[in-house]
């Protein structure tokens, strides 16, 4: 649903944006018409390589025609379609999608130490990923190359921090994705948070009930926790809560989060972050903001404040709040804004 919308939107978009280019020439009105409905075509897919192509086009069109405008203040209009409109944009656009595939395929390892007060029996080693989106620049055999990295780390616990598959994966592709995830539970826990597109919700056809998904993804070793909360090894708690977008999760503070224990959360989103860091939570885990994932969106989250932590470490009171930006992204295979990656947290 949510994509079919955004489609509509991008489309009508880009049409009026080359509708407006073209009237600037002395093409023939239906010919103009007709040339921009087929430049627009490819918005009606979010997930096209050629969608994000023509975003980064007209973005880095417009800001040359600005540009030119302000600065060079030249009335020239083969000059500036020579030098401006066509080759600059176009090369810039090319050179940006390369840079997104790369940057996109090439999945980092982000390590954080954190030290802690509380008394633990030995030092602990987690690893995270999130925003795996299941298949969008993922494929069986990059994922197995993921998880052994993981296995390679040897972590005591791994956190699935939600929308590890969304609305574009088959049911054929959720088995292989849990198939490939539930090798690491022969090697340590694994704990799984439903993100907001896990169940397909914003899809017409391919969603699946949360009680169908739970029982597939720990039917392969993996353990779901929804609003739930286990303890490890008499000294660890973790606390897994439902998506934010649900609106109807439990309060934090009903959780038994006592000093005693070192407490972890983790969520999809980074969300009520100070609430649990006056609930003795020692450690936020996150992901969904995907840091961005596309140039400037990062830097327009950070103005406008729309999430409580974009990307990184934040200390919270003395609480360790770790966002991270996510082993992949939504949508389509590219980022052009910071990298993808798989975390590992040492409590020492």
């Amino acid at each position: 649903m949510l994509t079919v919308i955004m489609s509509i939107i991008s489309f009508i978009f880009i049409f009026s944006f080359f509708i407006y280019e073209f009237n600037k020439t002395s093409l023939n009105g239906v010919v103009k018409i007709l040339l921009a409905t087929l430049l627009s075509i490819p918005s009606l897919k979010l997930n096209s390589v050629l969608f994000i192509f023509e975003i980064h086009f007209i973005v880095i069109t417009i800001i040359f025609e600005f540009l030119f405008n302000k600065i060079i203040k030249s009335d020239n209009t083969k000059y500036k379609k020579l030098y401006m409109y066509i080759p600059i944009p176009l090369i810039l656009s090319i050179c940006l999608m390369y840079f997104g595939s790369y940057n996109m395929n090439h999945i980092l390892k982000t390590q954080y130490n954190i030290d802690t007060y509380k008394t633990l029996s030995k030092d602990y080693k987690i690893a995270m990923i999130a925003d795996l989106h299941y298949p969008t620049s993922t494929n069986k055999k990059d994922l197995n190359r993921l998880v052994n990295r993981i296995a390679d780390e040897k972590p005591d616990f791994v956190m699935l921090c939600g929308d590890i598959i969304d609305e574009n994966t088959d049911s054929q592709e959720r088995i292989e994705t849990f198939e490939t995830l539930g090798k690491l539970s022969k090697l340590s826990q694994v704990f799984y948070v439903y993100g907001n597109h896990d169940t397909g919700k914003h899809s017409f056809y391919n969603r699946i009930p949360s009680n169908k998904l739970e029982s597939l993804i720990e039917n392969y070793g993996i353990h779901v926790l929804n609003d739930e909360q286990t303890l490890l090894n008499d000294e660890i708690s973790i606390i897994g809560r439902k998506d934010y977008s649900l609106h109807q999760r439990r309060d934090i503070k009903s959780f038994e989060t006592n000093t005693d224990t070192y407490n972890i959360v983790i969520d999809h989103q980074p969300k009520n972050l100070e609430d649990c860091s006056q609930s003795n939570i020692d450690l936020h885990l996150s992901g969904h903001t995907h840091a961005g994932q596309i140039f400037p969106l990062y830097y327009i989250y950070e103005l406008l404040n729309i999430n409580e932590l974009n990307y990184g470490q934040k200390y919270i009171n003395l609480m360790s709040a770790i966002n991270t930006s996510g082993v992949s992204g939504w949508g389509f295979p590219i980022r052009t804004e910071h990298h993808s990656e798989f975390v590992i947290v040492n409590i020492l």
